[in-house]
């Protein structure tokens, strides 16, 4: 698993006190973690270690790792859950 191949991928936490999160994957830590923030809670300087498994990847990327850009990505990733244009497997 590359860092280049997964920074920036839009995902959603399945497993956790945070399941239903949406979060951008920042970085790669090993075989089976990566750090991912929301630009929220999870700022950039402070990212989330979340199990790959627990992640489920909805195949957007955003362009710019950083808050707003994160923040902008993940409201109209919901606008467009909530309109019904994409489908989320639950």
């Amino acid at each position: 698993m590359s860092n280049a191949e997964f920074s920036g991928v839009l995902v959603i936490s399945r497993k956790g006190h945070d399941k239903g999160t949406f979060y951008v994957i920042k970085s790669v830590t090993d075989d089976k973690h990566v750090f991912v923030v929301n630009g929220v809670n999870r700022h950039t300087s402070k990212p989330k270690r979340k199990n790959i498994r627990h992640l489920s990847i909805t195949g957007c990327r955003v362009a710019a790792i950083d808050d707003q850009n994160i923040k902008k990505a993940i409201a109209e990733y919901r606008a467009k859950v909530n309109d019904g244009t994409l489908k989320v497997k639950k």
